[in-house]
């Protein structure tokens, strides 16, 4: 049917006529639309929400796989925090063991050499206490050498007591200036 005479008639405008040229192309033409999408529905439909559902769980796994690695690297963090607040503290009672150790080093030296000092005070005192006993077994043994000439020189002069008493003397002087 064509209303073109009919839209002509009635003082339609060039636009509607250009429209509502063929009715049944029109409607043919919305028929076959309206298969098309219902084939659409009907066919491409369920894959196409297969398609969106599978991309919505991939991205679901998506934001599960990032929070278990957002925790995971949370975890790591404390644990490096940890680790770094427990060698902070290794190193405080390494600081304290190595102080403490060094004290009863210094101790220890210290005490070696007192020892050492009061050994080599006490050799010291030892060697001058021989060399004193040695000097003085000299000096007798000198003195006697010496007794025996001034006793020799009397016994050759025969002295008289003044005589002898000024020999005495001079030898005392003598012993006394060689010490």
């Amino acid at each position: 049917m064509d209303f073109t005479p009919l839209l002509a008639a009635e003082g339609a405008s060039k636009l509607q006529l250009f429209f509502f040229h063929d009715v049944k192309e029109v409607i043919i033409t919305s028929l076959a639309s309206i298969i098309v999408f219902a084939l659409l529905w009907w066919k491409a439909g369920p894959a196409a929400k297969k398609a969106m559902g599978a991309r919505t769980e991939k991205i679901a796994a998506e934001l599960d796989d990032a929070a278990r690695a957002k925790a995971d690297a949370e975890a790591r963090v404390d644990d490096v925090q940890g680790r770094i607040a427990n060698a902070e503290d290794e190193r405080q009672r390494i600081l304290v063991e190595a102080r403490q150790t060094a004290e009863a080093l210094k101790q220890q030296i210290l005490s070696r050499a007192a020892d050492e000092a009061v050994a080599i005070k006490n050799r010291a005192a030892a060697d001058i206490e021989s060399s004193k006993t040695q000097v003085i077994a000299d000096l007798q043994a000198e003195v006697a050498t010496l007794a025996l000439g001034a006793a020799e020189a009397v016994i050759a002069r025969n002295l008289d007591e003044a005589t002898q008493a000024q020999l005495i003397d001079g030898y005392i002087n003598q012993v006394g200036a060689q010490q």
